[in-house]
């Protein structure tokens, strides 16, 4: 018997281990979760401030370039204003007689200047505005920031 009544009081100490344990449980979750809000709480709280820095920067950099905007505003009217006096003014200006051409003086003929020899074909002579019109005309393609011994290569491997 003393074998039934040794497994009595074992299983009361192991239920009261076991209501113990499940109450350390309760309260390391409730602990647990006061820490996740106080952490989160926290993290909200940092993130409020980062944005209100932000926005504080966003706002002086937009009050810089409005200022540069009205600054930039302000000398195209300034350097409108001369150029529409000057329009004015010379619209203002009553039609002068027309001027008298003057026969041209009989003096020793010039020889007529040698036509220049313009090459159809591009060559280092070429300016690189040339030789882009060039290629624009002939439809190759990825000719702008090329240099010039580059867009001439590139004509001359395009065959066109």
């Amino acid at each position: 018997m003393a074998n039934a009544q040794d497994k009595k009081e074992l299983k009361k100490k192991l239920s009261k281990r076991l209501t113990e344990a499940r109450s350390l449980a309760k309260k390391l979750e409730t602990k647990a979760k006061k820490s996740i809000k106080k952490a989160a709480n926290e993290a909200e709280s940092l993130a409020k401030k980062d944005l209100k820095k932000a926005t504080k920067s966003a706002k002086k950099v937009v009050v810089k370039a409005t200022a540069k905007v009205e600054k930039a505003k302000k000398a195209t009217k300034a350097a409108a204003k001369p150029v529409a006096a000057a329009t004015a003014k010379s619209a203002a200006k009553p039609a002068s007689k027309p001027a008298v051409k003057k026969a041209p003086a009989k003096s020793a003929a010039k020889p007529a200047a040698k036509p220049v020899a313009v090459s159809t074909t591009p060559s280092a002579s070429w300016t690189v505005v040339a030789l882009r019109d060039y290629a624009r005309t002939r439809g190759i393609a990825g000719y702008t920031g090329l240099t010039k011994a580059a867009l001439l290569a590139k004509i001359k491997a395009s065959g066109k």
